[in-house]
């Protein structure tokens, strides 16, 4: 019996986020669409970044567990990790820095739809959530899991 690797649990996961984030969208449920967005896109740059970089889940010591997060040494050989957004967005966007002219590192530089996007508005009213950033969150989780798709398909980032 084969295991899930980490990185398709992580493309799954961005396919499940995005496809309730849709749904969610159209019934004008903004707080929690907007939430849903942001767990896709962080699960589908995460998928990516585990299969096409240096970045890992492995132990950051010998012996000890898997890392919970993904990680990939900093100049000083130092973990780095990568968490949630807005920081994973930027973050990745300079970890792709100079790769062959990904699609991807242009579309993360281009803009930052993402820029005031927290994991702890779960905890709020939700009256953050306007549709103008909804709107952006969505073209921006449809292009990112639309390029995620096309580099599963191609094995490369393109």
């Amino acid at each position: 019996m084969s295991q899930t690797s980490v990185e398709d649990h992580y493309a799954s996961a961005a396919i499940r986020h995005h496809d309730d984030a849709v749904y969610l969208h159209d019934d004008g449920r903004l707080p929690n669409a907007d939430h849903h967005f942001g767990f896709a896109v962080e699960c589908a740059l995460k998928s990516m970044i585990l299969r096409y970089t240096q970045v890992s889940m492995n132990p950051t010591k010998p012996g000890k567990p898997a890392s919970p997060k993904p990680w990939a040494p900093d100049p000083a050989g130092k973990p780095q990790y990568f968490g949630h957004l807005p920081d994973l967005w930027s973050d990745v966007a300079l970890l792709l820095h100079g790769r062959g002219g990904s699609i991807l590192s242009g579309v993360l530089t281009a803009s930052m739809p993402f820029d005031t996007w927290a994991v702890e508005d779960r905890y709020l009213d939700g009256t953050a959530a306007s549709e103008t950033d909804v709107r952006n969150r969505r073209v921006a989780s449809q292009q990112i899991l639309s390029l995620h798709q096309q580099a599963l398909i191609a094995g490369v980032l393109t």
